[in-house]
């Protein structure tokens, strides 16, 4: 199958501006200022578009260079062409948040669904209300395929998706946070021990079968005892009220529900490393207007010093 048509591969296409301005200009000075050219470099330009098309294309007169019949049969559709590409360059239209009725597509987990809207909806009321978003769980850590199909704008993760790596994907830093431990409110203190004699509540949104507190603990040759396995946090702290289990979580989520029940919140008796969330996004279209702005909006919401690069 041809790509191309065969006198196209050897015609040099920037030439064809120089035709329409010359046919339009009639005049060799003329048209060379108007491509900001000299006479001297049009007039070679000129000479290799006739050779290539093989005809004389303008016929110098008295009084101005005369399109030939060839030229005047091209150039109408030369004309069009030109400008449905200038059409096709021309600068992407301007995102106006107040009047768009846009609609952006995030993954999400409960967590990171909590986190954003509770700020990101208030936010959105005030200076773009006709804007929708969609949140959407996905089976994938990275669902890069919705990302290609157009399903997704954005996902938001955990810093610790480092084994996901693919050259189409940015990563975001947007919030930080502490990890903390929550017990029933008969527990009276926290240390190692303590922390160890208990059994745990492990949060995985993916199904792992262990978490970050495990890899922390497994570096000081330790282990817990995992009695339930949960896909979301925000119904992890219920059980914890109503039972003897431990549940580690970022200090946010812990204080958010804290009020609503009868449970007491510790510093995680070991070393944890800071909990970071991460906003992806997918290079082809992390810079259109509307892309570009949410990003600038959560910035500015979470005022967290982002770090962009390649996962």
């Amino acid at each position: 199958m041809k790509i191309m048509h065969s006198k196209l591969l050897r015609l040099d296409l920037n030439l064809l501006k120089l035709f329409c301005a010359l046919y339009l200009h009639r005049n060799v000075s003329l048209a060379a200022e108007s491509m900001n050219l000299s006479q001297s470099a049009f007039s070679h330009a000129l000479a290799r578009l006739r050779m290539q098309l093989d005809d004389e294309l303008f016929i110098r007169s008295r009084t101005q260079m005369v399109p030939t019949r060839y030229a005047d049969s091209i150039y109408e559709p030369i004309s069009e062409v030109l400008s449905t590409l200038n059409c096709c360059f021309a600068p992407q239209t301007h995102f106006i948040p107040c009047e768009s009725r846009h609609e952006f597509n995030f993954a999400v987990t409960d967590f990171t669904a909590l986190l954003m809207m509770s700020r990101l909806m208030p936010h959105l009321e005030v200076h773009a209300p006709g804007i929708r978003i969609n949140l959407t769980s996905r089976s994938e850590k990275l669902p890069l395929a919705a990302f290609e199909s157009g399903e997704l704008d954005f996902a938001l993760g955990y810093s610790h998706f480092d084994e996901v790596k693919t050259p189409l994907i940015n990563r975001w830093t947007w919030w930080e946070d502490r990890y903390c431990t929550i017990a029933g409110n008969k527990l009276e203190s926290m240390d190692l021990q303590t922390f160890l004699s208990h059994r745990h509540i492990l949060v995985s949104p993916w199904g792992e079968k262990t978490g970050v507190v495990d890899e922390q603990l497994s570096k000081l040759g330790l282990e817990r005892d995992i009695a339930l396995q949960l896909p979301n946090v925000i119904n992890a702290p219920f059980v914890v009220a109503g039972s003897r289990l431990l549940l580690t979580l970022p200090k946010f989520a812990a204080q958010t529900l804290q009020g609503q029940l009868p449970v007491k919140l510790f510093e995680v008796p070991f070393e944890m490393p800071a909990y970071r969330l991460e906003l992806f996004t997918y290079k082809p279209t992390e810079n259109t207007p509307e892309n570009l702005w949410m990003r600038e909006q959560l910035q500015s919401l979470f005022k967290f010093s982002w770090h962009g690069g390649d996962t």
